[in-house]
């Protein structure tokens, strides 16, 4: 399962992403065989990009064919993440 971990901020650490390629594997390995891959795009809420809210939308591509998708909105990272990865499972 390939799980790919966008940032669209500056402040979206190398630690941030290594987390949330964990806590969506730990999630979606109960699924390993219909899932085909993830997609996490990490951002500040607004049309700026400048909110205090973080944004966590995580796209999951089912086999044979199918989409699930989930958005969450946190004041921290770290618990948008954990929702996200909560809902999507």
């Amino acid at each position: 399962m390939r799980i790919d971990v966008i940032g669209e901020d500056r402040t979206i650490t190398a630690d941030v992403r290594a987390y949330a390629e964990y806590r969506l594997f730990a999630m979606l390995s109960r699924y390993a065989e219909i899932v085909r891959s993830a997609r996490v795009v990490l951002r500040r809420a607004g049309r700026d990009r400048t909110g205090k809210q973080m944004v966590c939308s995580v796209t999951v591509a089912l086999e044979p064919s199918g989409y699930a998708r989930t958005l969450v909105s946190k004041p921290v990272v770290i618990r948008a993440i954990d929702a996200a990865a909560e809902r999507i499972g």
